[in-house]
């Protein structure tokens, strides 16, 4: 999973501008009818990758930046839910079959918000038509959570943020005295809601940023605040 989402992140920093920020892909019976929204929703774990950047560039994964990214996620998003219109459900605890099952799902979900990224947004004139042939899906895998908790559909996010250490934002600003830019850190993270029911994806949001700290409360809280501004009920 992490390698896919270094390869969006790569995408994302060559075009990332603030014109990019917050960009989105929303199933058309979606964003046509208020009765296809779903009420309930399950957040599943984040799934969302944190490395710290040395001076000389090389990524180190930070376990602890992880805990606390995803801690983040999980309070942000339940937080600012309303300005979706939706309730969020916790995720129930699962046997190590059914906890197999949701991994392999989140696995294809990487592989189809990657798809939505490059092709479903219809940004170019070959693919414009996926806005409207929006027919991503992961298939009836995840019924069971419906059974379990009566959820209409999952909210899954997943990303990875990578920061810069101490010695690579020293080595940025000695790099600039020489007329060399440095590339520091980056994140891309992607929010997505797909119908537990047949697993159709409902709704995918991506952010891109220089900036963002996901460690920080107020940054992943503005983070969450731009991915739910692009849910259909949110306009």
């Amino acid at each position: 999973m992490r390698t896919l989402f270094a390869l969006i992140l790569v995408a994302a920093s060559v075009l990332a501008t603030p014109a990019l920020a917050a960009m989105s892909a929303v199933n058309p019976a979606l964003a046509q009818s208020s009765a296809a929204r779903p009420k309930k929703v399950m957040l599943l774990p984040p799934q969302v990758f944190v490395y710290e950047l040395s001076a000389g560039g090389v990524p180190t994964r930070m376990a602890d930046w992880e805990a606390t990214a995803r801690d983040n996620l999980v309070a942000a998003a339940n937080r600012l839910a309303h300005e979706a219109g939706f309730e969020l459900l916790p995720a129930p605890a699962l046997d190590p079959q059914l906890s197999d099952q949701l991994e392999a799902h989140m696995g294809l979900y990487e592989r189809v918000a990657q798809s939505v990224f490059v092709y479903g947004r219809g940004d170019q004139d070959a693919w414009a038509h996926k806005q409207n042939e929006f027919d991503y899906t992961l298939g009836p895998g995840l019924a069971f959570l419906r059974e379990q908790s009566g959820a209409d559909a999952a909210l899954i996010v997943l990303g990875s943020d990578y920061i810069s250490s101490g010695g690579r934002r020293a080595a940025f600003i000695a790099g600039l005295a020489l007329g060399v830019i440095m590339p520091l850190g980056q994140s891309f993270i992607t929010a997505g809601i797909v119908d537990l029911t047949t697993g159709d994806v409902l709704w995918m949001s991506f952010d891109s940023s220089a900036t963002m700290d996901s460690r920080t409360r107020t940054d992943v809280d503005a983070l969450m605040h731009d991915l739910y501004a692009t849910w259909p009920a949110a306009k």
